[in-house]
């Protein structure tokens, strides 16, 4: 979708929206793919039932953020459920690979996170939701690291190559032997 929010919001990243195409309302976030160019998220039952030959009427709102995770959460960015002093590892399995870096931030086991989160694979969009729903903070935006040298931040969740991974204080936590040139894009997590 060609719309520069940030023109209109003052918000940049993956910016949360209440969005209509058609007859379907869904809440989502805006996928930043530079030059004020957005991806909307659309699930598979929706996106079959939507005529590919014609334009699609589309509006979106910006919302201050998802509900359907956190809208019953006992948490706040005010009141989290916890502050992040430390880390307990939890090996990151195959398939909850996100599940498994929210449950670390958020201190709670891996069960208590899947039954908020749900089994299935991770994206950028669910994890903020659960974080969100947990209280835990984190940047507005994702940062594309593109190559060359960088420097991660005190804790931050990576996306490397497809796979979610928790670095927090200087080392990665659930996995060893991590190739840095694989790393798309990370989002900073606030201690």
């Amino acid at each position: 979708m060609p719309f520069n929010i940030w023109e209109i919001t003052g918000l940049k990243g993956n910016i949360p929206c209440r969005v209509v195409m058609e007859e379907h309302s869904f809440e989502c976030r805006l996928v930043p793919k530079g030059g004020g160019t957005y991806w909307i998220p659309v699930n598979k039952s929706i996106a079959s039932s939507l005529l590919q030959e014609r334009e699609i009427k589309t509006s979106l709102e910006p919302i201050l953020s998802l509900s359907r995770i956190n809208h019953d959460s006992p948490y706040s960015k005010e009141l989290p459920v916890r502050k992040i002093d430390s880390i307990q590892e939890i090996p990151i399995q195959q398939g909850l690979c996100g599940q498994c870096c929210v449950a670390m931030l958020a201190g709670v086991s891996l069960e208590k996170v899947i039954s908020v989160m749900g089994r299935g694979r991770a994206s950028w969009s669910k994890i903020l939701e659960t974080l969100d729903y947990y209280g835990i903070s984190y940047a507005g935006k994702a940062v594309y690291p593109r190559g060359g040298s960088f420097l991660l931040p005190q804790c931050c969740i990576v996306n490397h190559h497809n796979v979610f991974l928790l670095w927090y204080k200087g080392a990665f936590w659930g996995v060893q032997n991590v190739d840095y040139s694989k790393i798309i894009s990370y989002i900073e997590i606030f201690l």
